[in-house]
């Protein structure tokens, strides 16, 4: 059981991702990355069942592509585990807006991260271009999957309009 991300493009990608945690305050969101997923893979990020839960993803490429939305929060570019509201500081540390994935009733999910905007599945994003924010490397690499906390009372990451 889990939250999973694919990768469907032909580059490695380097994703952060949100998810509830009931020891953080106010905001009960942690945030964790990077997990590099090379092409063609699937990568368990977040343990435990995702049914009825909401997820908060960031990802970016070496090419120029990166998939994201409206939920700002700043991230470092080392492997880091952090409460949604908490800060980075100096180099390496830059602002990036998450997208929020609704699961629905699925105690298993699979976000699709492709490069085609021909694509129509549900749980597909697609990537958008920009320039590069991070310089990822093998410092930058987490390994093992978050656990989703039991759920309490929820306070989500605000949508900045």
């Amino acid at each position: 059981m889990g939250f999973y991300v694919q990768n469907n493009t032909p580059n490695p990608v380097w994703v952060a991702i949100g998810y509830y945690d009931p020891n953080c305050n106010p905001i009960t969101y942690v945030k964790r990355g990077w997990y590099r997923i090379i092409p063609g893979r699937r990568s368990l990020l977040v343990g435990g069942s995702a049914a009825n839960q909401y997820f908060y993803i960031y990802a970016e490429d070496n090419a120029n592509n990166y998939w994201g939305g409206d939920y700002y929060t700043y991230v470092p570019d080392s492997a880091f585990t952090m409460c949604w509201i908490e800060r980075c500081q100096g180099e390496g540390c830059n602002q990036v807006g998450f997208e929020e994935i609704q699961v629905g009733n699925f105690q298993n999910f699979t976000l699709i991260l492709t490069n085609d905007a021909s694509t129509r599945l549900k749980n597909t994003l697609r990537s958008k271009k920009r320039a590069r924010k991070f310089k990822l490397g093998r410092s930058s690499i987490r390994k093992t999957p978050g656990k989703v906390g039991s759920l309490g009372r929820v306070v989500r990451p605000r949508r900045r309009q």
